[in-house]
């Protein structure tokens, strides 16, 4: 891991009024804290982009499909996929959606970056991971597994309905650039 990596250990997902904006604080295992602001363009696209990533991510039924000649290959991989889909699930039934996050870790900056893109990056055989492109140039990178998925569009779906937002509309995937300046975005 690079000095910039670490594991999430907590996820925090809020509206903030004033803002008119999400602010998505990811609690690191180095009891560091990466905060961004996700406006609801973004916050779509993300939704988006999380939905079609669980496909992926997820087996689905096809590749249960009985073979017309079923080889002692295919059913253990069938089974070997039954018993991690059956742990995914166990591991998303214990998400803790109750505790309190913890508030006291050190910012990695001084002010919440403010998310201007997202996309979902698969290459080769490696797990895909969710990257947001801040107005920074920065970007943060999470890597995806079926628990953070359904974390985030949980706390999504609860952060959008206090902000009054719609995420049933299709999202937007259509590349912005924004250039910094001194103005407040909304």
């Amino acid at each position: 891991m690079s000095e910039n990596e670490s594991a999430i250990e907590q996820i925090n997902l809020g509206y903030n009024e004033q803002e008119d904006r999400l602010l998505l604080k990811v609690g690191l295992a180095d009891k560091t804290e990466v905060a961004v602001w996700i406006t609801r363009r973004v916050c779509k696209s993300i939704y988006g982009s999380l939905q079609s990533a669980t496909s992926s991510l997820l087996p689905t039924t096809t590749q249960f499909a009985a073979p017309t000649i079923t080889t002692p290959d295919d059913k253990n991989q069938a089974i070997d996929s039954f018993i991690r889909e059956s742990d995914d699930q166990k591991k998303i039934e214990n998400l803790d959606f109750k505790s309190e996050y913890i508030t006291d870790r050190q910012a990695r900056s001084e002010a919440p970056m403010l998310a201007v893109q997202c996309m979902i990056v698969s290459i080769g055989n490696l797990p895909p991971y969710l990257e947001l492109q801040c107005t920074n140039g920065q970007s943060v990178k999470m890597a995806l597994t079926n628990e953070l998925v359904h974390a985030l569009t949980s706390m999504m779906q609860l952060a959008t309905r206090e902000a009054g937002w719609d995420l049933l509309i299709a999202a937007d995937n259509t590349q912005v650039n924004i250039h910094a300046s001194t103005q407040t975005l909304h």
